[in-house]
């Protein structure tokens, strides 16, 4: 409860604060996504695709671990409180202009995946791919 308190508290101040996340002021999003669980995956679109079209900042959804799951097209997706599937959020961030990278390892080692079980427009990661736009001057890391 006052880990969910506190991770509310930071996302109110990130959003409360107009110099943090000012449209053209050099900020960047990452957010480390590493679960499949409904909740936490909605928490992480939904944030992601809000800053996009509020702040107009670009964003990076980083899938590892059993995120990755959320971008295999074969698994069907339950229905979030929302009325949307988490392929349904992806594919709303996506169009809104985000970026999302998956690590490769994970498809492989925790999805059993391949670049053929991805939706459209997830980028497969590696170091340099990751690391550049976890590294960029500016950016800020969120993790679900």
């Amino acid at each position: 409860m006052i880990k969910r308190v506190s991770i509310i508290f930071a996302l109110l101040l990130l959003l409360s604060s107009g110099t943090a996340f000012s449209a053209g002021g050099g900020q960047k999003l990452f957010i480390n996504l590493s679960s499949d669980n409904i909740d936490r995956a909605a928490m992480a679109m939904g944030f992601g695709t809000k800053m996009r079209k509020l702040r107009k900042i670009p964003v990076t959804l980083f899938l590892n671990v059993e995120g990755v799951r959320i971008a295999n097209k074969h698994i069907p997706g339950h229905r979030h409180a929302s009325g949307k599937t988490l392929k349904e959020m992806l594919a709303g961030f996506i169009k809104a202009g985000g970026r999302v990278i998956i690590c490769p390892m994970c498809m492989k080692n925790v999805g059993g995946m391949s670049k053929g079980d991805l939706v459209d427009d997830v980028e497969i990661g590696g170091p340099d791919v990751t690391g550049a736009a976890l590294f960029a001057k500016g950016t800020t890391v969120l993790s679900y």
